[in-house]
């Protein structure tokens, strides 16, 4: 249940990329030492797991608590409906890193 913001879009993104390939999705969250005692947030992860990913499937098995674990399973829409929320960026860090480095370049050129 502890995940940072980057980690659960990367988890969504690759998620994405399953269901954009036609494949079925099983999401499976783990309950770990004291995290038992709070299940509803578990519930609470998965429901927005199935928000986050409407426009790409639509949910098979609803979330359930089988022991120390809750699934979900997800089938995708049909290509013509789906719709990526969760893209990579077109380029990639160091690819902007040098288009910035060479507008600076630019700019310094033009001021001399």
């Amino acid at each position: 249940m502890k995940i940072g913001a980057h980690d659960y879009e990367t988890k969504l993104r690759h998620a994405e990329e399953f269901l954009d390939k036609g494949n079925k999705l099983k999401i499976q969250l783990q309950f770990r030492g004291r995290e038992m005692a709070h299940k509803d947030l578990g519930m609470a992860m998965m429901n927005k797991i199935k928000a986050d990913l409407e426009t790409m499937a639509i949910v098979d098995m609803p979330a359930k608590i089988v022991g120390r674990a809750i699934g979900m399973s997800m089938t995708p829409l049909p290509a013509a409906k789906r719709k990526r929320r969760f893209a990579k960026p077109e380029e990639s860090f160091e690819e902007m890193e040098a288009r910035d480095a060479a507008e600076d370049n630019q700019e310094e050129a033009a001021e001399n």
